[in-house]
């Protein structure tokens, strides 16, 4: 495939392309300098901060310690840093990563461990097997858009099953200008050429904040929030209102 061939596509519907990381053969070491790349991306465009103004605000009202897992979890490097900022807060928050990748679960156990802090990884393919419960809030950030309208709705219906207390989803904004960013950031902050062709790729596969919030309503999430944060992100919140109790069983 030739990656510098590839025709502009239109904004107005996905283009949900697999994108080069997803693949399960991929070299280790590519896998590896990619992870980094999409950490430095992640770090630029301020979305761990999104996901961590939610958080800290539930753990607030909360009153107590709250577990958290991070769904897809990549290089770990998004609960990584929500640690360390949980940490300087002195709010007792656990994390918790899930990925189907050994290559990934790898590096999220390296990155814990230089910063120092707790992360409890483990593999779990969420698209074929549920979620497990024990965690009062379940995450995800840069993942929805890798999956089909049908796969989103399954997984977000899942994600608010196995939470006790709250879901929260960050991705990115399908846009023209989005589009222009994110391929000019992924060739400045990385030198993989699977971050330059999965940057953009995942720009066309992504949605709309109208478009997630109809995931959510068919997910049964129909009272979730969701607010663009410009140029990249939009941020998902919803939260359970019922007793969570009922939720410990399967």
């Amino acid at each position: 495939m030739n990656l510098h061939n590839i025709p502009p596509k239109p904004m107005h519907t996905r283009i949900l392309t697999p994108e080069l990381m997803d693949d399960p053969g991929l070299d280790p070491a590519k896998h590896r300098q990619a992870l980094a790349g999409l950490a430095r991306l992640n770090a630029w465009s301020g979305g761990t901060g999104l996901l961590w103004k939610a958080l800290r605000k539930m753990a607030t009202q909360a009153g107590r310690p709250l577990f958290v897992l991070d769904v897809a979890t990549g290089s770990g490097d998004v609960p990584v840093e929500l640690a360390q900022r949980a940490k300087r807060a002195g709010l007792a928050l656990h994390f918790s990563g899930c990925d189907v990748s050994d290559t990934a679960l790898s590096a999220a156990r390296e990155n814990a461990q230089q910063a120092e802090v707790e992360l409890n990884v483990f593999q779990h393919d969420v698209l074929n097997s549920p979620l497990p419960g024990g965690f009062d809030v379940i995450l995800a950030s840069l993942f929805l858009h890798h999956l089909t309208d049908e796969q989103a709705v399954a997984l977000l219906h899942d994600m608010g099953r196995a939470a006790t207390h709250a879901v929260i989803v960050s991705d990115l904004v399908r846009s023209r200008l989005n589009l222009a960013v994110v391929f000019a950031a992924s060739r400045l902050l990385s030198r993989s050429p699977i971050v330059h062709f999965d940057g953009p790729a995942s720009v066309r596969a992504a949605y709309t904040c109208a478009e997630a919030r109809g995931l959510a309503d068919r997910a049964g999430l129909s009272d979730s929030t969701v607010a663009v944060h410009y140029p990249t992100r939009w941020l998902l919140t919803w939260r359970k209102h019922h007793d969570p109790s009922a939720d410990h069983s399967t």
